[in-house]
């Protein structure tokens, strides 16, 4: 490679370095403004803005009041029902889903991929159009205000129930021919050998689970009308007031409604990573 060959291919890497840093800046920016402002008393958070400088984001004097004020209040309701919701879905999705998936791909059986079409065109059917519906039915079964009336809607996740599935066909199905003869059922089989060989597509599961009852705003807001059963983004709306709002318990509260899914998504991303590459290898 001649001189001038590689200066231009280290050109290239410079501008796509430099794009790469600006793309970065632009999703990050306004990440950083919101854990700024949360740092910051409410009244300073937008004349912090004017002129933009390296103080708007950066306070000069950061203070943690105004996370003490927003768990003082209705939010710590709100994000303990929040925590306890998006557990309970979790760990009830993974076994319903797990489940679903294992019959979508161990079992033969007749209908098994009408089936399955089914649940991939359910991605496609938007959560506007089934939850005012689905809300009446909840509240004629007296669902309303309860764990149940929030969780039961989350646990069968398509794109839980299509990511397992096609994770559970990259399992050798010698193993399953042998787990039969020596006089395995497929209880047996679906808790001793599917599940253990599972384990990075059931934490990316877990996640996808989580991160959607987490973030879930219209269900919450159709079933739920006692301030002691509102989740965390309920509670969070009501922070802003028609006329006034504290917008340093605001920022505070979105830090902290931000910062859970976060933290669990960096922790386990080895897990979602190698799932989403698993996922699509089959025997």
């Amino acid at each position: 490679m001649s001189a001038g060959e590689k200066s231009s291919v280290g050109a290239g890497r410079i501008v796509q370095l430099l794009f790469g840093i600006a793309v970065a800046a632009g999703f990050l920016l306004p990440i950083v403004w919101l854990v700024a402002g949360s740092l910051r008393p409410g009244s300073e958070i937008f004349t912090s803005l004017d002129p933009l400088s390296l103080g708007s984001f950066i306070p000069p004097r950061p203070t943690l009041a105004n996370f003490g004020s927003a768990l003082g209040g209705a939010f710590r309701t709100g994000l303990i029902n929040s925590i306890i919701v998006a557990a309970c879905t979790v760990v009830v999705g993974l076994l319903v889903c797990a489940a679903a998936a294992f019959a979508l791909s161990a079992m033969q059986w007749r209908g098994r991929e009408v089936v399955f079409v089914v649940i991939v065109f359910s991605f496609l059917v938007p959560e506007e159009v089934v939850a005012v519906p689905l809300s009446a039915i909840f509240a004629r079964a007296g669902l309303q205000n309860t764990y149940i009336g929030l969780i039961m809607p989350f646990v069968g996740n398509g794109i839980v129930i299509f990511l397992l599935r096609q994770f559970f066909l990259a399992i050798p199905r010698s193993l399953i021919e042998a787990a039969q003869v020596d006089g395995a059922g497929w209880l047996r089989i679906f808790l001793e050998i599917f599940l253990p060989l599972s384990r990075p597509a059931l934490i990316a599961a877990g996640l996808i689970l989580f991160n959607g009852q987490w973030q879930a705003y219209l269900w919450p807001l159709l079933v739920t009308t006692r301030e002691d059963m509102l989740v965390a983004p309920i509670t969070l709306g009501l922070m802003a007031g028609q006329y006034s709002s504290d917008f340093g318990q605001i920022f505070a509260a979105s830090t902290i409604l931000s910062l859970i899914p976060a933290v669990i998504l960096l922790g386990f991303q080895r897990f979602f990573a190698d799932s989403v590459a698993m996922s699509g290898v089959k025997e």
